[in-house]
């Protein structure tokens, strides 16, 4: 099988199966985050403006969770994979987490579809900061909110830029730690089948979805699986 680093345009999806080694909870597998009915309800942005208080606290607890998290044996292949390219290869990150720890580890061009728990922002000005302390940061008078994409908000203008810029030439996909069949991770991987690329995804499980959409899949821990795939 052709190794992937002979491939010329690479496109590699992340989801939060990579960070779970890593302490942090999934979001709709068993026992994540979406799985509890109130703490998807609060992650809506009709939430935000009823009960922004309960929102961002939820969202400050998570975010103090990801900045104990350290990067996985996954995360950091993924790095060394990216370093190791030879010039005139074009590799993009595109990630559904927002817990920066592929920038962690040490990759380099990282798409965070969903935004980052690192970043808070002013809704009244638009100020945006990377907190320290105990508390959730306040601005202009009012808690910032979490730089992320609640349910209800469009991915940000740069961001669906970037993915269609990285998939006009995309000959390997590989999805990881993501089912992949949610939209827009499955339209991604449609796009880049268009391209005739390899098709790769590399999850826990793999069900009948996953195969109908990828060429090649692979079942196992992400700690496992990419330092191999990525050799």
């Amino acid at each position: 099988m052709r190794s992937f680093d002979t491939y010329r345009h690479i496109v590699v999806l992340t989801g939060a199966g990579i960070s779970r080694s890593a302490g942090l909870a999934t979001y709709r597998g068993p026992g994540g985050l979406w799985t509890d009915e109130d703490k998807a309800k609060l992650s809506d942005v009709a939430a935000l403006r009823a009960r922004p208080e309960e929102v961002c606290g939820m969202f400050w607890t998570f975010r103090n969770a990801i900045v104990a998290a350290r990067p996985t044996e996954a995360h950091r292949a993924l790095a060394a994979f990216e370093q190791r390219l030879p010039a005139g290869t074009s590799f993009t990150l595109l990630t559904q987490n927002v817990d920066g720890l592929h920038q962690a580890a040490g990759s380099r061009n990282v798409c965070e579809l969903h935004g980052s728990l690192r970043t808070w922002r002013c809704e009244a000005c638009g100020e945006a900061v990377q907190p320290v302390g105990d508390e959730a940061p306040r601005h202009c008078g009012a808690l910032m909110r979490p730089g992320v994409v609640l349910f209800g908000e469009m991915l940000g203008v740069e961001t669906e830029r970037t993915m269609k810029h990285a998939l006009r030439e995309c000959d390997l996909f590989v999805g990881i730690g993501t089912s992949g069949t949610v939209e827009p991770a499955a339209s991604l991987v449609r796009w880049a089948q268009l391209n005739r690329a390899r098709t790769v995804i590399a999850n826990l499980e793999i069900d009948d979805g996953m195969r109908a959409l990828y060429g090649e899949t692979h079942a196992g821990e992400s700690d496992a699986l990419v330092p191999k795939l990525f050799a």
